[in-house]
């Protein structure tokens, strides 16, 4: 059996989407005889499991939460230097980087040891970066480049979508492996996700829960909220955005509810009581696939989704989902409407629970991976 070490740059207490995807490496890794040692920006009272064969290693939290790109950048290089340090003092059998910190990718030359490394890439990170200055432009092309040079130093990829396997595939070497091991939820979410039933209240309900960032630009649902005064408008989660589309509510609106992070058994609650579900990624973030639309779909709840690329494309096989165009003001509108007029939201959709269960069960989708070790 190896000695394994998992380093992420995340904060695994705070971030569910980083914690969702360690913990089914961690536990699958666990079942198959490994020791794992865990590196993550946590405090120190915060324990991801308890077992004899797992030891979690922290490093001090910096809060990366700022609106300066220059600082955050610098913050962030700073914590992946401290992981990757923290890694060479283990000497492990396999050094599993996981990803979309994209400065474990661009540090990973201090990685040290002749053991076998592997990079988990969540999301391709550097390529959301706007080009709308010469600062941002110049940074995109460095961070392209220093990927695709880090991808060499790597002796199995894995991946999450079609995309960023044909991405990864062009620049890596012959000698290397790629695996596809998509996002999903774990078992037990799944199990408690499927007790979800309809709204059983006469109050029309449009939730959406995660990252308040500039990715999701929230402004288009708040904006929306203000013309449906008839509707209940749930935003569950914060983010570096929070403030700026928070100011975008009316502060007489009682149908717009700012709820804050919510602990999963809360999220359960807030669940029961929507009757459609909402999520948005900005065009520039086209290749990405939140994980929170496959909790979304395991409710069995109406989805409606603005945006393009990798997450429509994965929708498209799902029903009672609509697919609308994202940061459009009058076509959210018009697409809420015509789901509430239609009735479409009424009913659980089995069908997406057990697409959901055959394909997207991380506890299965992760042996991909672990069966290379």
């Amino acid at each position: 059996m190896s000695n394994i070490c998992i380093i992420s740059a995340n904060s695994l207490e705070n971030e569910n989407a980083s914690r969702n995807r360690v913990l089914s490496f961690v536990n699958s890794f666990l079942a198959e005889g490994h020791t794992v040692n865990l590196i993550s920006m946590d405090h120190a009272g915060y324990q991801l499991i308890q077992h004899d064969h797992f030891t979690h290693l922290k490093i001090p939290f910096i809060d990366t939460k700022i609106p300066s790109f220059i600082k955050r950048a610098f913050l962030e290089m700073r914590i992946a230097s401290s992981a990757l340090n923290k890694v060479n003092e283990l000497n492990c059998d396999v050094n599993l980087i996981t990803i979309p910190s994209m400065f474990l990718l661009h540090l990973s030359g201090l990685l040290k040891g002749s053991g076998t490394k592997i990079l988990d890439i969540r999301d391709l990170s550097w390529e959301y970066l706007d080009e709308n200055s010469l600062v941002n432009r110049v940074a995109k092309r460095i961070f392209t480049y220093s990927a695709l040079l880090n991808f060499k130093r790597f002796n199995i990829l894995s991946v999450t979508n079609d995309h960023e396997f044909e991405y990864v595939s062009k620049h890596i070497q012959s000698t290397q492996k790629i695996v596809k091991v998509p996002n999903g939820v774990a078992q037990k979410v799944f199990n408690e996700l499927c007790t979800i039933t309809e709204n059983a209240t006469n109050v029309l309900t449009v939730t959406y829960v995660g990252n308040v960032g500039l990715a999701q630009d929230l402004s288009t649902l708040i904006a929306v909220s203000k013309q449906l005064p008839q509707v209940v408008f749930n935003i569950v989660g914060g983010g570096t955005d929070f403030e700026r589309v928070s100011a975008f509510a009316d502060p007489k609106q009682t149908n717009l509810k700012f709820l804050g992070r919510k602990k999963f058994d809360e999220l359960i609650e807030i669940y029961n009581h929507s009757d459609i579900l909402y999520a948005q990624l900005t065009p520039d973030f086209a290749s990405a696939m939140p994980s929170k639309l496959y909790e979304y779909l395991s409710t069995g709840k109406y989805v409606i989704y603005g945006g393009v690329g990798v997450a429509s494309n994965t929708l498209n096989k799902f029903e009672q989902v609509s697919l609308v165009q994202p940061c459009d003001i009058a076509v959210l509108k018009t697409e809420i409407e015509k789901v509430i007029a239609s009735q479409s939201y009424k009913g659980i959709s089995v069908q997406n629970r057990m697409l959901i269960a055959s394909q997207y069960i991380r506890d299965i989708t992760v042996q991909k991976l672990v069966s290379e070790i």
